[in-house]
């Protein structure tokens, strides 16, 4: 009875024993400073820089075309300093409407 009884109580503590290990292990690639955590944060941390530089390289595409307007198109030109400077051909009057 006494051989049964400690074989018990020897395979629980095993039991518990290899738990304890296991829940170390665990918390040890979670927790380090290269665990799994830190992975985590470095994935989303990289499709963020990866969203940025996309949304630069279509900034990009958008100032190149409208500086390659801005050197060539005369009609954009145009546009551009009628809209941004308020400019007029000679002769041309500008009219102001006032909000009440």
């Amino acid at each position: 009875m006494q051989l049964n009884k400690k074989s018990v109580i020897d395979r629980s503590a095993k039991i518990k024993i290899v738990l304890i290990i296991l829940l170390l292990c665990v918390a040890f690639l979670l927790l380090n400073n290269n665990g799994m955590i830190k992975l985590f944060q470095a994935k989303k941390e990289n499709q963020v820089l990866i969203e940025k530089k996309e949304n630069l390289e279509v900034k990009e595409n958008e100032l190149l075309d409208e500086k390659e307007k801005l050197q060539h198109d005369k009609k954009y030109i145009e546009k551009t300093a009628r809209e941004q400077y308020n400019m007029v051909k000679p002769g041309e009057k500008v009219y102001k409407v006032i909000e009440e």
